[in-house]
């Protein structure tokens, strides 16, 4: 019984000796193979960064052919390298030094090596490639681009979308408002919108027949994105979609109005102010203050009297503009509203203004009759008061008793 016994705690002994050889064997392995990795990575990048200086230092001799090709085209660090400075020096190069980067691409068959990359890799590679070829604006990649967008994987689509942003082409930009008004680009979200933008602001016109043929959220989209692009060159186009019966299309419509000419844009914008929808007439709005034109007072004012308060505050952020303040807050005065004399001195006291409007109306000079002027500072001086109690704002000065 005894020797069974000694027997069984020297196995027990040995099993458990034996287990913590081999978790500090595992251990020294996993430390080993971590320690193995970071230096092959370092050793990896660190040879990159070797190579990047290399084509930084002989970028010129390497587009101009002075360097052979063979001496960089098979390692594939130096080819990469010569890849990334490319695809930056394209970034802010103008139209003549972005072909000939292109054609440099091209000719040396780093452009086809890229295109192999989105259809053989898979994953994030795939993903990272699909923008990098994107990044080289080369009408061929316009295809591959496209056929991604059909890839069941909704990353590999986004990357895609982000990579036909990239080349800023018109092909790119029918390619996508074709699947949009299909409804097969649903899900790239904002990243769609900024594709769309960047591809159809050269020629902003190409969104028309998709704009009146789409209907519900695509139309929303389209209208956003007509929003951001369109011009003076839409002409009577852009005039006749500020009737359009979705309020997002007419705020879109007065948002691209404040980039145009005021004789052309004033008149929609002026009937854009008063439209059911209190985003549209602040877009409106927001659009004629740009202007600074003294035909626009009258429907300012209007505005600054509406009776959504995001409304009433862009109106008078558009009035506070105007070189004769204390007219304008006279007229303000004269509408009877208090809500519109509150909105101009929040904007006044906002902008640092009010202080030297106060002082203006001291000194008056003779401009304003001195009832008027005492009438003002009375007004400021109760309007402001009443702000300072809903808002909490800084003390102001009290009018003096006599102007």
């Amino acid at each position: 019984m005894n020797s069974l016994l000694h027997w069984t705690n020297a196995m027990a002994a040995s099993f458990v000796v034996r287990a913590i050889l081999f978790s500090v064997g595992g251990i020294v392995m996993l430390i080993a193979s971590i320690l193995a990795r970071r230096k092959i990575r370092r050793r990896y990048f660190d040879r990159l960064a070797d190579a990047e200086f290399y084509v930084r230092q002989h970028w010129d001799e390497i587009v101009a052919g002075e360097i052979p090709r063979n001496e960089w085209r098979e390692a594939r660090r130096d080819a990469e390298a010569i890849i990334e400075q490319c695809l930056e020096r394209m970034e802010n190069a103008n139209a003549s030094e972005g072909e000939k980067l292109l054609d440099f691409l091209r000719q040396t068959g780093l452009l086809d090596r890229i295109l192999m990359e989105t259809r053989h890799l898979r994953g994030w590679k795939r993903e990272a490639a699909l923008v990098r070829l994107g990044r080289t604006r080369a009408p061929e990649a316009v295809a591959s681009l496209v056929a991604a967008l059909d890839d069941p994987n909704p990353e590999t689509r986004l990357a895609a979308v982000r990579g036909l942003a990239r080349t800023g082409l018109r092909s790119a930009g029918e390619a996508m408002l074709d699947r949009v008004l299909a409804g097969d680009l649903t899900r790239a979200g904002t990243s769609l919108m900024n594709a769309l933008i960047a591809c159809t602001r050269a020629n902003p016109r190409m969104l028309l027949p998709y704009l009146h043929l789409a209907r519900g959220p695509v139309r929303e989209l389209l209208a956003r994105v007509m929003a951001e692009v369109a011009s003076v060159a839409l002409g009577d186009d852009l005039l006749l979609l500020a009737s359009d019966a979705l309020p997002e299309v007419r705020a879109s419509v007065a948002r691209a109005l404040g980039h145009a000419e005021f004789g052309f844009a004033f008149p929609a914008l002026a009937q854009l102010a008063t439209d059911a929808e209190w985003y549209v007439r602040l877009r409106a709005l927001t659009s004629l203050g740009h202007f600074g034109e003294a035909r626009a007072l009258p429907v300012l004012l209007r505005g600054v009297c509406d009776a959504n308060r995001h409304v009433r505050q862009r109106a008078a952020e558009a009035l506070a503009q105007a070189p004769d303040t204390v007219g304008v807050l006279s007229d303000v005065l004269k509408t009877a509203d208090p809500y519109a004399l509150q909105a101009m001195i929040a904007e006044l006291d906002r902008t640092g203004e009010f202080d030297k409007m106060v002082e203006a109306l001291e000194s008056n000079g003779g401009r304003i009759a001195s009832s008027d002027g005492q009438q003002l500072l009375r007004a400021l001086e109760a309007g402001a008061e009443d702000l300072n109690t809903m808002m909490r704002l800084p003390a102001t000065r009290k009018a003096p008793e006599s102007v």
